[in-house]
């Protein structure tokens, strides 16, 4: 015959502490055994041992994508491996560069 730590008096014992707001290793201490001990019996228990972790919500959706920024010095091109890279421009393949569009808020010259 085995002898069990946790006894219904103690897992009632224990279950009201866990309602109250104790941490596994502090209902440990009071009972003198080890935290894996307790998170254990309520893992045995759930139902008198309500899960306290929060439950995982999705990410809302966001909002349109940023644009990337674009300099016009720079190309992007993509390699054998199918990655995305920025490189410097060159002319005489790229052509010449892309006049930066101005900002309503520059000054006039």
């Amino acid at each position: 015959m085995t002898i069990t730590f946790w006894t219904e008096d103690k897992i009632v014992k224990a279950e009201k502490l866990w309602k109250e707001g104790l941490s596994a290793r502090e209902i440990a201490n009071l009972f003198g055994s080890k935290k894996n001990t307790v998170i254990n019996m309520a893992h045995r228990n759930r139902d008198r041992f309500p899960s306290r972790q929060d439950t995982w919500h999705p990410q809302p959706k966001a909002g349109p994508p940023v644009q990337p920024i674009r300099h016009p010095d720079r190309v992007t091109r993509v390699t054998l491996s199918g990655a995305h890279v920025t490189m410097p421009r060159v002319p005489c393949i790229d052509g010449p560069a892309e006049p930066l569009a101005t900002s309503p808020h520059a000054k006039p010259k």
